[in-house]
């Protein structure tokens, strides 16, 4: 019974040394994914007309390949850090598109009021 928890312990002890390079690569490229994932959310909704959208759109996806030429570089680390920014830009134009888009429904819907209320 020895041998085989021995044999158990190394080889458990040998898949889980990971190094740290490796967990890099891995986080960075989630990142990435999460960061194309806002990108692509941020696009559908923001209008073009949208001046403060589109440019946070257009920091998200220069960030986005600022980060991947970053991470050919091995420089795990700062790309990490340019795909968090890149994010928030991304949830930024989402947000912005989205209150732009609610201003616009209830000032439709302010208009239908005073036009009910004009017309006893």
């Amino acid at each position: 019974m020895k041998p085989i928890t021995i044999g158990a312990v190394l080889f458990v002890a040998g898949c889980g040394g990971a190094s740290d390079a490796t967990v890099e690569a891995q986080t960075a490229a989630n990142a990435t994914a999460e960061t194309t994932a806002a990108i692509a959310a941020a696009e559908t909704a923001a209008p073009k007309d949208h001046p403060q959208a589109s440019l946070h759109l257009k920091l998200a996806r220069d960030q986005l390949v600022q980060a991947k030429r970053l991470m050919q570089d091995d420089e795990n680390d700062k790309a990490r850090l340019l795909l968090q920014r890149a994010t928030a830009d991304a949830e930024l134009a989402l947000m912005l598109a989205r209150e732009s888009d609610a201003k616009e429904k209830a000032e439709r819907a302010r208009q239908q009021v005073d036009s009910l209320s004009s017309h006893p």
